[in-house]
C-alpha cells in the first residue's frame, strides 16, 4: 500500500511510504496527482488505497465515493481566480495559519465574551476532497512550483517551531480564547514530532487555564484507518475532552477499518466523536442516505453535529445543491417521518457565511432563501 506521508522540502512533491498488507490489490484506477490538480497549483489527485477500494465497491469513479476524490479537471478550473476566499480566512488571519473569525472580548466586571482560533497546521491530507473549501492552498507547500500561491496560508508542510510558539505566545496573550480547533489539511497527518509540540504546547495551556477546549478536525480514520498509529491514541488522550471532529459524508464511508479506528479513539483518548458532513450533489442529496448515514454514526458512537452547505468555492459548483432544495430535503430529514431517534436527529443543517457564521436552517418551517 501507499500512504502519503509528506512533501519533498524542495519540490513540493508527494513523498509515499510503501507499506505491506496481507494480498491486497488495489484498483485499477491510478490517481493523477499534480497533472490533476487545480490550474492555482493546488488540489492534486491523490487517493489512498483504502478510498480505491471503496470506489470500486460503490460504483466507481461516479459513485458517491468516487466522486468525492476523482478529479474533474474540465469543471473544477473553469473559474475566477479572484473569487476563491468567500468566507473570509484570508482576511481574518492574525498569524500563519491562524484564523481569529470567531472573536471575544474581555467584558465588564470579569465577565468575557468567549473566542476561538481556527489554527491550519499542514496542508497535507491522505485523500483530497475535490469540494475542499482551502483548495487554493491545501495539497500544495509553498514556493513549490506553483504558478501562483496567493493565500496567506500557503506553507510548507510542518510549521516550523517559531511558528508554533508565536501560536501559544497568542494564545497566552489573548485571554478572550478559550478554544483552538486544529484543521489544515489534516492535523492527524502531521509527522510524530510535530503533532506531539502541537498537542503538548496545548495541554499546557489547559492545565493553566488559558483555554478550556480543543477540536481536531480529521477524516485519516475514514480514508486511511491504517495511517492512525497508537501514538495518536497517546496525544490525545493528554487532552482533556479531546473534541474529534470526523469528516464523514456518506454510510460507505464508515467501513469496518474505520470503524475501528474510532472506537480506539473512544477507548484508548476518551475522545468525544462528532461528525461534520457537507451536503453534496450525487453523493448524499437525499433523505434516505442522510438518515441512514446519521443513523450509523449514532449506532456506533458518534454524534451527527453538522450538514453543511457546500461553501461557494469555485471549483465546487458541480457539488452544491440549490438552497431551496437542499432545505427541503432537509426538513424532510428531521420531520417525523423520517423515523430518525433522538440521538440519530441531533445534527444541525448550517449555511457558513461570510460575516455571520454558521447561519442554522430551522427544522419544522417555511425558510426563504435569504442567506446569500
Amino acid at each position: 500500500m501507499l500512504y502519503p506521508l509528506s512533501y519533498g522540502a524542495k519540490s513540493g512533491d508527494i513523498v509515499l511510504e510503501k507499506v505491506s498488507v496481507g494480498n491486497y490489490n488495489p484498483p485499477m484506477f491510478k490517481p493523477r496527482g499534480y497533472k490533476a490538480a487545480l490550474k492555482i497549483g493546488s488540489l492534486p489527485e491523490v487517493i489512498t488505497p483504502h478510498v480505491l477500494k471503496l470506489i470500486s465497491d460503490t460504483g466507481g469513479e461516479n459513485g458517491p465515493i468516487g466522486r468525492q476524490f476523482v478529479a474533474c479537471p474540465a469543471e473544477e478550473n473553469d473559474f475566477d481566480l479572484c473569487d476563491c476566499d468567500p468566507l473570509l480566512e484570508e482576511e481574518n488571519e492574525v498569524l500563519p495559519g491562524v484564523i481569529y473569525k470567531y472573536r471575544g472580548c474581555a467584558g465588564a466586571g470579569g465577565g468575557k465574551k468567549f473566542g476561538r482560533i481556527l489554527w491550519t497546521v499542514t496542508n497535507l491530507c491522505a485523500s483530497y476532497c475535490r469540494f475542499c473549501t482551502r483548495g487554493r492552498s491545501t495539497g500544495r507547500a509553498a514556493g513549490s512550483g506553483s504558478k501562483r500561491h496567493f493565500a496567506p496560508t500557503s506553507r510548507s508542510l510542518c510549521l516550523s517551531d517559531e511558528n508554533i510558539k508565536k501560536v501559544f505566545k497568542f494564545l497566552r496573550e489573548h485571554r478572550e480564547i478559550n478554544e483552538v480547533i486544529l484543521s489544515g489539511g489534516d492535523p492527524l497527518t502531521l509527522p510524530k514530532d510535530r503533532f506531539s509540540k502541537i498537542v503538548s504546547g496545548l495541554v499546557d495551556l489547559q492545565k493553566k487555564g488559558f483555554i478550556d477546549i480543543v477540536r481536531i478536525g480529521t477524516r485519516l480514520p475514514v480514508v486511511s484507518p491504517l495511517s492512525v498509529r497508537e501514538w495518536h491514541y497517546s496525544f490525545l488522550k493528554r487532552l482533556k475532552n479531546p473534541y474529534l471532529m470526523l469528516h464523514i459524508n456518506h454510510p460507505a464511508e464508515l467501513s469496518a477499518e474505520a470503524l475501528r479506528v474510532l472506537e480506539n479513539f473512544r477507548r484508548k483518548s476518551f475522545a468525544l466523536e462528532y461528525s461534520q458532513s457537507v451536503l453534496l450533489k450525487g453523493v448524499n442529496d437525499s433523505v434516505e442516505i442522510l438518515c441512514e448515514l446519521f443513523n450509523k454514526l449514532a449506532a456506533n458512537g458518534v454524534r451527527p453535529y453538522y450538514l453543511l452547505q457546500n461553501d461557494p468555492m469555485p471549483w465546487a459548483r458541480r457539488f452544491t445543491v440549490p438552497l431551496k432544495k437542499a432545505v427541503k430535503i432537509w426538513q424532510e430529514v428531521k420531520s417525523c417521518g423520517s423515523g430518525l431517534s433522538g440521538v440519530a436527529a441531533t445534527c444541525r443543517f448550517v449555511v457558513d457565511t461570510p460575516k455571520n457564521g454558521k447561519i442554522p436552517v430551522p427544522d419544522d418551517v417555511e425558510w426563504e432563501e435569504k442567506v446569500w
